[in-house]
């Protein structure tokens, strides 16, 4: 299967199924205003198309050149080439297709419905490596283990129907105890690759908040930004609400994180147990109102907290935060549910899209390449997925697309024989047209049947 697109003569699948979001979304000038051009040879479009279909041949980078060196002009150094070009501003880029993707997804929903930001991170493994540049011992709060490799936060746009990744950062540890590699770019503070390393650097919540920052204005700005309770922290839900932002957190249960209620500072534990819960098969056991406080802030910000049982343990309990205090109770549950939309998007990512494991980089401007690649081919998946009404999840999609993107490549290889073994009885035999067509079909039925039924949508197009 060829994956190039038909400006260079060659059969591409895998390109025309992605031709019509990179026209459509004209990605060709977003690359160019991302600092993405070309000083020699291959034009940076062709191997921006390259990559983003490479996940769906099944096939890995060096197979795929090997096996066709007349068919791609190019060989695997420009590649590297590609992702390691420092002056590239991939986060920009991301975040202005996701705005474009966003203002047309936001056409298909309803005003009635809520669209969030959301907050999270997730493991960036390479525990094999040893010279990745800002490789870190990392610890994975969901499993509490360590891993060797670097700690990916993402924000991303939800409706709760389809989630949008808007910007992303791969963060290395601040405490150079846990730095394993340092930095390896030149120490130039006016370059985007310096500034680049030493965002990387910075603790999550600060880059969390300088990501909402950035976001402000645009069309992927939301009224609410949802996170879990590892972020949930007094202080950082001040700090989103003085961006402008209303906060829906699940809280930590920490003795230390505690709200202004009736007078006192107490616990969240404190105010659960001080209150009577509400009976019956109730969304929610208990709603009460709470000021929000901390050293570092002048005043107070009015919250609701909103206390709804563990459905993994029923005799547990969960508390939801909301500075919004005009929204209901059920509202809150709602919109912190939405929340869920960032993990099978980790989850695809990693398995399917092959963010840890498609190339085996070292320079840190090439992973953010490559993590930039493959958060578009995400966002690729999740609005075909919106569009179509497909009622697959975006993982079903996936290897669905795969599988269809096959079919189509042997489809259209067998009906170009066909086309030439017509014109070869044409020329030769000099049939008539009803001659030609019925050995034509004579010839299809004494196919193995295995072969007819991969040529179901071609003949069924015929």
């Amino acid at each position: 299967m060829t994956i190039m697109p038909n400006e260079t003569g060659i059969d591409n699948s895998i390109f025309i199924c992605c031709k019509k979001f990179i026209k459509r979304f004209q990605i060709n000038q977003l690359l160019r205003q991302s600092n993405a051009t070309k000083e020699k040879g291959v034009k940076t479009y062709d191997v921006f198309a390259f990559l983003l279909g490479l996940v769906f041949t099944g096939k890995n980078l060096y197979t795929l050149i090997d096996n066709n060196p007349d068919k791609i002009p190019f060989g695997k150094d420009v590649i590297y080439r590609f992702l390691r070009k420092a002056c590239v501003n991939w986060v920009m880029f991301l975040f202005r297709l996701s705005c474009r993707v966003i203002k047309e997804v936001d056409k298909l929903t309803s005003e009635g419905r809520k669209s969030v930001l959301i907050i999270d991170d997730s493991s960036y493994v390479r525990n094999r490596s040893k010279k990745v540049e800002l490789l870190s011992r990392c610890r994975d709060h969901a499993t509490g283990k360590y891993y060797k490799g670097l700690t990916l936060i993402t924000i991303g746009w939800s409706d709760g129907q389809t989630f949008i990744p808007v910007s992303f950062r791969l963060l290395g540890s601040g405490n150079d105890a846990n730095l394993l590699e340092g930095a390896q770019a030149n120490e130039d503070n006016r370059t985007l690759a310096t500034k680049r390393r030493v965002d990387a650097r910075t603790d999550k919540p600060a880059m969390a908040l300088s990501m909402l920052e950035a976001i402000k204005g645009s069309e992927a700005q939301a009224k609410h930004v949802v996170f879990d309770s590892w972020y949930a922290s007094p202080s950082f839900i001040l700090s989103v609400k003085q961006k402008g932002y209303d906060v829906v957190a699940r809280l930590k249960n920490h003795k230390n994180h505690q709200y202004i209620y009736n007078g006192e500072t107490l616990p969240v534990s404190a105010i659960h147990d001080m209150n009577k819960k509400r009976r019956g098969k109730s969304k929610y056991l208990l709603s009460v109102t709470v000021e929000v406080r901390h050293n570092g802030f002048p005043g107070t910000v009015p919250a609701k907290i909103v206390f709804v049982r563990d459905r993994s343990n029923k005799k547990n309990w969960i508390a939801l935060l909301s500075t919004d205090t005009a929204l209901t109770e059920e509202e809150i549950i709602c919109l912190y549910g939405k929340r869920w939309d960032i993990e099978p998007f980790h989850k695809i990512i990693k398995s399917c899209l092959r963010l840890e494991k498609e190339f085996q980089l070292r320079s840190y401007d090439a992973m953010t390449a490559h993590a930039t690649i493959v958060m578009t081919r995400y966002v690729l998946l999740s609005l075909e997925n919106r569009e179509n009404k497909d009622f697959r999840s975006i993982n079903d999609g996936f290897h669905a697309l795969c599988q269809e993107l096959d079919d189509i490549s042997f489809s259209f290889a067998f009906d170009l024989i066909i086309s030439v073994f017509i014109q070869c009885l044409n020329d030769y035999f000099h049939l008539a047209k009803h001659q030609i067509s019925e050995f034509v079909d004579r010839f299809i039925v004494c196919l193995p049947c295995n072969i007819k039924n991969k040529l179901i949508i071609s003949l069924c197009e015929s």
